[in-house]
């Protein structure tokens, strides 16, 4: 039988993924939002941004806000991860208005897809992580992480 983690650890997953500073925008009213980057040569838009096109290899980057909401392009319902991982969750990839596609946690789903489907609106969600959600490596004070996910509409 294997060991059961801390309950902090196995809800680790569902928060979403843990970005970096670089890769989230503070709008005017205090939201928070994700911010990708788009190549000043070719124009290929990304996320997260990178100091380097993956398109062309230019190296001249700028930032790119990105939206609250996009659509589903596709879903899945995971049955089996890590051990420390809670078990069903959905993942899935949405297209946002800014023509990049980010994939991510699917939050709201009570860990299945059904009643998802593609193309139905959602939400994108950003909130600053936890100190104990942080990876002690890329967490310090001057250097806040976050995390994001979707929620359906």
């Amino acid at each position: 039988m294997p060991a059961t983690a801390p309950a902090s650890v196995r809800n680790a997953p569902h928060v979403g993924r843990a970005l970096r500073a670089a890769d989230v925008t503070r709008a005017e009213d205090g939201e928070l939002h994700l911010s990708g980057a788009e190549c000043s040569d070719c124009g290929t838009r990304i996320f997260p941004g990178a100091p380097v096109c993956p398109s062309c290899n230019g190296e001249r980057m700028k930032p790119l806000p990105l939206g609250s909401s996009g659509t589903l392009y596709a879903c899945s319902t995971v049955h089996v991860a890590p051990a420390a991982w809670q078990v069903p969750y959905v993942i899935g990839y949405v297209d946002l208005p800014e023509g990049v596609r980010v994939f991510g946690k699917i939050a709201g789903t009570d860990g299945v897809a059904a009643g998802l489907a593609p193309d139905i609106t959602v939400r994108v969600h950003v909130e600053e992580a936890a100190v104990s959600d942080a990876n002690p490596a890329d967490a310090s004070p001057a250097a806040p992480t976050y995390h994001y996910w979707f929620a359906p509409a």
